[in-house]
């Protein structure tokens, strides 16, 4: 237990202070965030999905005290789901450290501290690199051959189905002709792999650590490869694109509903360095570059 003085808690409602959900690679498909069990209908695939959207009108914009970055953010995701987003406590210095992973994660020392003063829990947010990045991320590139010798728990997909890579049956290069042929791995980082002492140093910086701390998985994919139909993640979570860009699709209206009463979809295209923010709940899906593919790290927080 951490002393109460060496801690500041961020919280969307005092409601959800006991609504610690540990990170894993939990995610629902299709499914009502407020019922893992309530299945919701049709739409299956970025292509059964509505046309999307992007926002571009002044109240989802935020403009910093010098007036040189824009960051895109999605409606407020209302009273119901925030009373469903987990409680993180943050180291009390968190907003005086300078230049600390956490600012290298969202690029600058003062966009990081407005994630979590006035995003966090509240509303998607996109942070493109090209617009406000002053510190390189703290991941960037991806070394495929690198994880597949050190993790025994890679998962491979294809819009929805899902098999674990077994190294005996299938070597490096036939997991690389897989993604090639528009197949996606999903590589949760544990011990040993190389991106592992990053994924420690931000849960240090967060103050959550051990069994409490975040999940780090990597989605490196194929062209147009999509690894997970539409579903919401029942932790919040932040993309980092490594490298090629990725299109997402993103609910922007009944939070709380299910898909299929979803009418307002919000679309971004990340590139390398781009930074997104997904609450709990919120509907979203991804497709990879049409000719290059794609890689991202998605950090789930607890």
């Amino acid at each position: 237990m951490k002393a109460a003085s060496t801690i500041v808690a961020i919280v969307a409602s005092a409601a959800s202070a006991a609504a610690f959900i540990s990170p894993s690679c939990r995610s629902h498909e299709n499914q009502t965030p407020s019922s893992a069990v309530s299945m919701s209908g049709s739409v299956s695939t970025l292509a059964d999905a509505p046309a999307a959207t992007v926002a571009t009108d002044d109240e989802n914009k935020i403009f910093d005290a010098d007036d040189d970055m824009i960051e895109f953010v999605c409606n407020d995701i209302g009273a119901e789901l925030r009373e469903q987003q987990a409680e993180l406590q943050l180291p009390s210095d968190y907003d005086t450290k300078e230049d600390d992973i956490l600012a290298s994660l969202f690029g600058s020392n003062e966009i990081r501290n407005d994630f979590f003063r006035n995003i966090f829990g509240h509303r998607v947010a996109y942070f493109p690199s090209n617009r406000h990045r002053r510190l390189q991320p703290p991941m960037s590139g991806f070394d495929l051959s690198s994880l597949y010798d050190t993790n025994e728990w890679i998962s491979l997909r294809k819009r929805g189905s899902q098999d674990m890579l077994d190294k005996e049956q299938t070597s490096y290069h036939d997991l690389t002709e897989y993604i090639a042929g528009g197949g996606s791995a999903i590589i949760p980082i544990i011990p040993g792999d190389y991106l592992h002492d990053t994924k420690e140093q931000i849960d240090h910086a967060l103050g959550v650590e051990g069994e409490y701390g975040t999940s780090m998985n990597v989605y490196h994919s194929g062209p147009s490869a999509v690894a997970l139909n539409i579903h919401y993640d029942a932790y919040p979570v932040i993309v980092l694109q490594l490298q090629g860009q990725k299109e997402w699709i993103i609910q922007n209206d009944n939070f709380g509903k299910n898909v299929d009463d979803i009418i307002d979809w919000r679309n971004v295209t990340l590139t390398a360095g781009d930074l997104l923010y997904i609450p709990k709940g919120v509907h979203h899906a991804a497709t990879g570059d049409p000719e290059h593919g794609s890689t991202h790290a998605t950090i789930g927080l607890p």
